[in-house]
């Protein structure tokens, strides 16, 4: 056994996960007088955790924010004795943002939703997501972020999830509020947040285009009593800097037929990316994005 201390114990399958700093021991209950646990040597895994929260039961394995001896930290789903990670290389980039002081005090938690199996990772100062089920789907894995701001970086004010009167019940980090997670709301805790999203980098082979219009396919109409929200979109064509961020009305409570629609929106050399950014008033259901362009040579 490494003599790495223990951070963390968890239960799997009726056995004993003892995770250490850099590997992670299972103990079986032998029944037996004395101490009742043996150790199953060819079950360990040659990672470990970080500290006490940064681990948690993720399905049919382990979840843990940690790494082997002499290696980066990451995130992994381990059992049976192998460990299987599953950040991206973008996600390894945040994480590396922190010391590993700050990351030992991270806090890890399973949730489930619908066909939906979330792995939800609180850092000081973001949420980060792992969606199981999407990750399968496409076969590659898929993060995301909650957040409780309106634009820019921020925690989502949710933690200790705990599924209760046929509904998730949480509390509010730091303070004493108490709340539940409810689909009919698109705030949280009485606050007005904001989400973001972009698309995929557009490449064109090398050929320059105009872009004249950009409609973003939704369901709209469905928002509340009063309010007439706003989405707005900029582009990026070297990666780094974003145009000036342009917004179109989405219509209020009844418009169904309302169009999302931006006009001049600007030109691509070879390759652009798009993003879009609106609030918890603006409650959309994209399809797609759609463009109309005009070649351009250069």
């Amino acid at each position: 056994a490494d003599p790495d201390p223990v951070k963390s114990l968890l239960k799997l399958r009726n056995e004993i996960y003892a995770l250490n700093r850099h590997t992670i021991e299972v103990f079986n209950n032998t029944g037996t007088t004395g101490f009742p646990f043996q150790r199953i040597p060819g079950a360990q895994i040659q990672k470990g955790t970080l500290g006490t929260h940064t681990c948690c039961v993720f399905g049919e394995n382990i979840a843990f924010m940690g790494s082997g001896t002499n290696e980066s930290v990451s995130v992994w789903a381990g059992a049976n004795g192998t460990a299987q990670k599953i950040a991206t290389r973008e996600i390894e980039e945040i994480l590396a943002g922190y010391t590993e002081t700050q990351l030992s005090a991270v806090f890890m938690q399973e949730r489930t939703e619908g066909a939906h199996q979330f792995l939800e990772i609180h850092l000081p100062d973001q949420t980060i997501v792992f969606d199981a089920a999407a990750s399968q789907a496409l076969g590659k894995p898929v993060w995301f972020f909650l957040r409780t701001s309106v634009v820019g970086l921020g925690r989502w004010a949710v933690c200790d999830a705990v599924w209760c009167y046929d509904r998730w019940n949480v509390c509010k980090p730091g303070e004493t509020d108490v709340g539940y997670l409810n689909k009919n709301v698109a705030t949280h805790w009485g606050q007005t947040v904001g989400w973001e999203f972009g698309t995929m980098i557009l490449y064109n082979e090398g050929r320059g285009a105009i872009v004249h219009e950009l409609e973003l396919v939704s369901l709209t109409g469905r928002v509340q009593p009063g309010a007439d929200p706003t989405v707005w979109t900029s582009y990026s064509v070297d990666g780094l800097t974003y145009s000036v961020e342009k917004p179109a009305r989405v219509g209020t409570l009844g418009q169904y037929d309302k169009r999302v629609v931006w006009l001049q929106q600007g030109h691509m050399r070879n390759w652009r990316s798009q993003k879009f950014r609106g609030t918890s008033e603006t409650q959309l259901a994209m399809a797609r994005l759609e463009a109309r362009v005009e070649p351009l040579a250069f």
